[in-house]
């Protein structure tokens, strides 16, 4: 039988094996085992049909059943093909082997009432027959190098094999935590304690998949398909571990998340032994001289931008009537703003891909310099990006969980992909993104908006555009060759100096609202009036004599403004 059919039958089968294992998760969390006494057919789902439980038993046998039928077809393809790579072969017979004594144990535990505790020895089973298939498939799907390399980079690649395996046996452990959490569930209370075993699985299965993504930067530079691998393998990873923090109940939704991340770790391993490696050393003597993949994927993300973002959520979290909030709910906070602002600024790099060909000092990015593909790009900032509403979910509240995916897609997909193409509005009404991060920190320790949040969006709404417009006179050129309708390039320069003057009014006005809502006292009514009269007499310079001094002057000054304004609200609320 030709290759591609095979490939596909194995394919086929790693689908039905891991519904298969993610419905026995679900059957674990809810107890309905219970509920289909009779085996191999279940008569009470088909007897009563209102039983959504046995239904549920039922479906999962159902699946269970596909798997080993497409498991039994891939096995008899692999021993009628001629020119499949032999261990794959082997592999996939010994699957249906392996998934006919997993099946002949759910029936000894269906007819011995043989529930909870067996359930994970159950899903070991089925982990194995997984790992078989997967690591066929990568085989069929990645023939090995023809030459191979030796020295430092073969070192590397051996390093980058082992601690994929390692992952991938931490990931199996840590997913058998996460079946015996769901099979607590029928008795356990709502917030059964996390046992010390299950959280140490998730730390080491995490730090494992962490490793394992540094060294495929390290050691495979140019090899796009391990390093995306690598990193989605280390999300997923931390993803499925933060899923041990759920009552037992939702805990069986990670036992079909943990199927998947074991075979991705299975796969790695594979492909790192069979992917051809970096042709000659000197390429790795003139590496240093260009910046690493890894700084170059943490550049997407745009950590000096993030970092004032950032000290506004915290600010935020400082200075709600709630009181302090715990360090734990900071901590969290800052992992999933970090994660949501990166992530946009991933995507934003991907689209922007073009524009920042045209321009001085963004040229020289990843993407369009060429070192990172714009699709591997949006990957990654997609991938963050759907990380931090894990995190926000599950460690914040859902008000600010919405408030955060929100300024994702203002900043990604409203700002870039229409306003700042269309529209010398873009960087007032884009300015709405930036304003959100203090939204999220109210709302993760109150869970409600109130005024005072609101007006801390409106001081950064107003702060954006004199802020960004001072950059825009200085790159005015720039933004002009790409064809990106900044207010300098629209209306010219007096217009736009003037316009940063009356947006720094208006900015000044609204620092001290806060004191007069009540929300801040005379302390940090003084120092915003102190730094609002410094930031207007930088304004006022711009606009009278707008020379590049000034201009520059204005521009970091409004950096240091913004940190020291949220700082002093944050030295109000404490000393007062």
């Amino acid at each position: 039988m030709p290759r591609t059919p095979l490939r596909r039958l194995a394919l086929a089968g790693v689908v039905a094996t891991l519904l298969a294992i993610a419905s026995g998760g679900l059957v674990s969390a809810t107890g309905s085992a219970a509920s289909c006494p009779t085996w191999p057919v279940c008569a009470e789902a088909l007897v009563s049909p209102a039983q959504p439980l046995a239904w549920l038993a039922f479906g999962h046998r159902l699946a269970v059943l596909t798997a080993m039928l497409l498991g039994l077809a891939g096995a008899a393809a692999a021993l009628r093909a001629e020119g499949a790579d032999r261990a794959a072969r082997w592999l996939l017979v010994a699957a249906p082997a392996l998934g006919l004594l997993q099946v002949l144990g759910g029936a000894l535990m269906v007819h011995l009432r043989l529930y909870g505790a067996a359930d994970v020895s159950h899903l070991a089973m089925a982990l194995l027959v997984l790992g078989c298939q997967v690591v066929a498939l990568t085989a069929l799907a990645q023939p090995p190098a023809a030459e191979r390399a030796g020295g430092r980079a073969a070192r590397a690649t051996r390093r980058l094999r082992s601690l994929a395996w390692w992952t991938a046996g931490a990931v199996g452990v840590l997913t058998l935590a996460l079946s015996a959490r769901a099979a607590m569930a029928p008795t356990a209370a709502t917030a059964a304690p996390l046992p010390a075993n299950a959280l140490g699985a998730g730390v080491m299965a995490s730090s494992l998949a962490l490793g394992t993504m540094v060294q495929a930067w390290r050691s495979r530079r140019g090899d796009q398909l391990l390093i995306v691998a690598a990193t989605l393998l280390a999300v997923l990873t931390a993803a499925q571990a933060a899923l041990l923090l759920l009552p037992p109940a939702a805990a069986g939704l990670g036992v079909g998340l943990g199927a998947t991340v074991w075979g991705g770790a299975l796969a790695l391993a594979v492909l790192a032994a069979r992917r051809p490696l970096p042709a000659s050393p000197a390429l790795t003597a003139v590496a240093p001289a260009r910046p690493s993949l890894l700084s170059d994927y943490l550049s997407l993300t745009k950590p000096k931008v993030i970092s004032l973002l950032l000290v506004t959520t915290l600010a935020a979290m400082y200075i709600t009537e709630a009181g302090t909030p715990s360090l734990w709910l900071v901590l969290w906070t800052m992992v999933g703003g970090y994660l949501a602002a990166g992530g946009a600024g991933a995507i934003n790099c991907a689209f922007d891909g073009d524009i920042d060909l045209h321009m001085g000092r963004t040229s020289r990015r990843p993407v369009p310099s060429g070192r990172i593909a714009r699709r591997n790009a949006m990957v990654f900032g997609l991938t963050l990006s759907a990380l931090s509403v894990v995190v926000m979910l599950v460690f914040t509240t859902p008000l600010a969980t919405l408030l955060s995916t929100l300024g994702i897609v203002y900043y990604a997909m409203f700002y870039t992909r229409w306003l700042k193409r269309s529209t010398w509005q873009n960087i007032v009404i884009g300015g709405g993104a930036g304003a959100i991060p203090p939204l999220v920190g109210w709302t993760a320790v109150t869970g409600q908006v109130s005024l005072a949040a609101v007006v801390l969006f409106a001081i950064i709404f107003y702060w954006t555009p004199p802020h960004f417009w001072a950059l825009a006179l200085v790159k005015q050129k720039d933004y002009a060759r790409a064809g990106v309708p900044m207010l300098p390039v629209v209306a010219g320069e007096p217009e736009t100096r003037w316009q940063i003057l009356v947006y720094s009014a208006m900015l000044v006005a609204l620092s001290a609202l806060l004191t007069a809502i009540g929300a801040m006292g005379w302390l940090y009514l003084v120092a915003a009036l102190a730094l609002g009269v410094l930031f207007l007499r930088y304004a006022w310079l711009v606009w009278r004599r707008g020379d590049q001094a000034s201009i520059w002057g204005l521009y970091k000054y409004s950096l240091l403004y913004l940190a020291l304004l949220f700082a002093a609200m944050v030295l109000d609320r404490a000393v007062l």
